[in-house]
């Protein structure tokens, strides 16, 4: 459409998190090392890190947790996310983790998944008490500098990582001073990031990659003239539209839509121990005037709501937020398990499980709701 290549326009692919653009970039995903580099370049990876790299993908998140419901997988690392507040079919997943024969959690504060399951928890340090980076989804590098000590005998990640390989007898592989030294190393194996040294992020505003030599000012924006290594044209292809097996019937009139709000964050590991937490105590369940009047439901009454596949009691609130026939609520409040109300559907590319789309029913329970 001749939109990309501009300023100000283009793709921006925005994520859910902070820096998950960045842990992405890193390797985090199963089917890419740094830089997104295909696992067919593992030989030049092999010679920097000397250890081999297997040739075959590996497992996204929702793969872990039926792998470890098969009983194929055993053991589990998890940083940084509460797997049982914020995986769908909460049963599955609470069953699913109850078969592990290690789960190690690491993680600011003792989240859910900790709580039930986890063998051994490592306190981690938050971004305010670490240096590092962080990438944006401009492809932006910046600095992040420590403000304020660690508390307690929470460490940075790296670190954790660091010392948990040393203890296992791999020191000379995890041998790192600094976040610096590990960044000297990133830049090894990803080329377009080669010349974005510390010293140059030191500058306002950070680097955009690719920025392959240090005498290179960055990438302000991509896809100017060409596609990269794709040539003039990008390649689009066609995705089949393919109709939810989980919509409404007679039964299950409405469809339940999951998200977050501006005052819980996520799953509400952080939030709810901040001041926010006064703003959105709990989760609640979003109703159209339409649908509460048809139904007898008072705003702040307590509704049982009931998927295929679970229930839960959220106190309803009437807005015209939501359309007749769809419903709305977050998940940040662990005694609302509202993943219990969520199916088995994920998409078929992405692997992403259906949050978006729920059908259920309702039946108001008046304002001391016994628990679901």
């Amino acid at each position: 459409t001749g939109n990309l290549g501009r300023p100000g326009s283009g793709v921006n692919p925005l994520r859910g998190q902070n820096n998950v653009q960045g842990s992405a970039h890193m390797g985090c995903e199963p089917h890419h090392l740094t830089g997104y580099a295909p696992l067919t370049d593992a030989a030049r990876f092999e010679a920097v890190w000397g250890a081999p790299i297997p040739r075959t993908d590996g497992l996204d998140a929702m793969q872990m947790l039926d792998a470890v419901g098969a009983g194929t997988l055993r053991g589990l690392w998890v940083m940084s996310w509460d797997i049982l507040q914020t995986q769908p079919q909460r049963s599955v997943t609470d069953a699913a983790l109850a078969k592990l024969e290690l789960l190690v959690v690491q993680d600011l504060f003792l989240n859910e998944t900790a709580r039930a399951h986890a063998t051994v928890f490592l306190p981690a340090c938050s971004s305010f008490e670490k240096d590092g980076t962080f990438m944006n989804s401009e492809r932006r590098i910046q600095r992040v500098r420590r403000a304020v000590e660690p508390i307690g005998d929470s460490k940075p990640d790296w670190e954790i990582a660091c010392l948990t390989a040393r203890a296992m007898g791999h020191a000379d592989a995890f041998d790192f001073a600094n976040p610096n030294e590990i960044w000297d190393e990133i830049r090894k194996v990803w080329l377009p990031g080669a010349g974005m040294s510390y010293e140059r992020l030191e500058a306002p505003g950070g680097l955009q990659w690719p920025c392959p030599t240090e005498d290179h000012a960055g990438t302000r924006i991509l896809h100017t003239s060409t596609f990269g290594a794709l040539g003039p044209r990008a390649t689009l292809s066609e995705v089949e539209y393919e109709p939810t097996p989980g919509r409404s019937d007679d039964e299950h009139r409405y469809v339940l839509m999951t998200g977050r709000s501006l005052d819980q964050f996520n799953s509400g590991t952080m939030t709810r121990r901040s001041l926010t937490q006064t703003l959105h105590p709990t989760d609640v369940l979003e109703i159209s005037p339409a649908d509460a009047a048809t139904l007898g439901i008072n705003d702040a009454d307590a509704v049982r709501v009931t998927s295929r596949y679970g229930t839960t009691v959220l106190p309803a609130h009437i807005t015209t937020r939501v359309s007749p026939g769809e419903l709305f609520t977050t998940f940040s409040d662990p005694a609302a398990q509202v993943n219990r109300l969520t199916g088995p559907h994920r998409d078929a590319i992405t692997n992403t499980p259906e949050y978006k789309v729920t059908a259920v029913r309702l039946v108001s329970v008046g304002e001391n709701p016994a628990a679901p």
